[in-house]
């Protein structure tokens, strides 16, 4: 007597080595022009605009933030210059985490309701949920520690 729950096949989850949206470029994020309230002004030479506004280009960002973030990332100690591509895509990453966080959470509910009912979960069903969702939420903390550790 497992009620309905026991005709459904399982479904699979995003394996944790699979980027979270692979086909997709990540989003880029508004501008808040309230943030940043300095003007600074440079010279350069025909050859350093050419090669710096390639270089943002390449990015994908203004030559002013990319300007801002060689800067920063001098000024802190950093050969890396960080774009707006890295913050997107470890936004899409936790985006496509939450989705795989509510997945599971569906599933350990429709595991509650076939309880509830009277019968019994498929054997392996509600330790298989916990241990995807045990393992979807040690995603979700490195990729918080990842973006903390961008930011110092």
């Amino acid at each position: 007597m497992g009620g309905e729950a026991d005709d459904r096949a399982p479904r699979e989850q995003q394996s944790p080595g699979q980027p979270a949206f692979p086909d997709r470029k990540p989003r880029r994020r508004t501008r808040n022009p309230s943030q940043r309230t300095h003007k600074m002004t440079t010279r350069l030479s025909d050859t350093e605009k050419t090669e710096i506004t390639a270089a943002a280009k390449q990015r994908a960002v203004t030559v002013a933030r990319f300007l801002a973030a060689a800067g920063l990332a001098v000024a802190r100690g950093s050969t890396t210059v960080h774009t707006n591509e890295q913050l997107d895509a470890a936004i899409d990453e936790l985006a496509a985490l939450r989705t795989a966080i509510s997945r599971v959470g569906n599933n350990i509910n429709q595991i509650a309701f076939v309880y509830n009912a009277g019968g019994q979960p498929r054997p392996g069903e509600l330790d298989h949920a916990l241990t995807t969702l045990i393992r979807v939420l040690a995603r979700v903390d490195d990729a918080a520690d990842t973006l903390v550790k961008k930011r110092l």
